[in-house]
């Protein structure tokens, strides 16, 4: 009966050890999980936060490419609008020169484009002039000059394709000087614009700088 009893005994200390050392595995298993579940909840919390940010970032790129495309729009439409604003003063200028009446009568508006087409070639002995069909019709008239401040004064027979004024050459053709209605326009085209600009508010920061 005595071995008996030790051996329940014996029994009864492996059992409550095993217990135990099942109870232990248990919570080191709940803890393991524990912490598994957390390492997971974290990694799903940074993978939410970085497609948050991911998205705010694809937007915030959206917003600004849209804003830099409206200001492109923006700056092209007020180009558009300068240069139509320019062309329309050019158009009317054109007109206006067409058909001025100069107090002093055609021919002499025309001798005075002449003089300044001779001094800008530096006075040679003789210059050529190109002129339109009404611009040839004027030079021919007795009273018109056959020489301008001492330059004699040839025109040529091909009529010039322009509104009205004269292209002057020295006598080889080798230096010229427009001084048409179109070319004195085309000289002043930048200053027209920039004024232009100025009145309809179009200047940009480097036309309102100098830069």
């Amino acid at each position: 009966m005595e071995t008996s009893g030790n051996l329940d005994a014996l029994a009864a200390r492996v059992l409550e050890r095993a217990r135990d050392e099942a109870a232990a595995a248990v919570r080191r298993g709940e803890k393991a999980a524990a912490r598994e579940l957390e390492r997971a909840e974290a990694q799903r919390a940074e993978r939410r936060h970085a497609a948050e940010a991911a998205s705010r970032t694809a937007a915030e790129r959206r917003l600004h490419a849209a804003r830099a495309e409206a200001a492109q729009s923006k700056r092209r439409a007020a180009l558009n609008a300068r240069e139509a604003a320019v062309e329309a003063v050019f158009e009317e200028a054109l007109r206006r020169l067409r058909t001025a009446d100069d107090p002093a009568g055609p021919g002499k508006r025309l001798e005075a484009l002449i003089r300044e087409g001779i001094a800008a070639l530096g006075a040679p002995a003789s210059v050529r002039v190109q002129l339109n069909a009404a611009g040839q019709a004027l030079a021919r008239a007795p009273d018109f000059p056959k020489t301008i401040d001492g330059v004699s004064v040839s025109v040529d027979a091909h009529a010039a394709d322009t509104v009205g004024g004269a292209v002057v050459t020295d006598a080889d053709g080798r230096v010229i000087f427009e001084n048409t209605y179109e070319a004195r326009l085309a000289r002043s085209r930048e200053p027209l614009r920039r004024r232009v600009a100025e009145t309809l508010g179009l200047q940009d920061t480097k036309e309102r700088t100098g830069a």
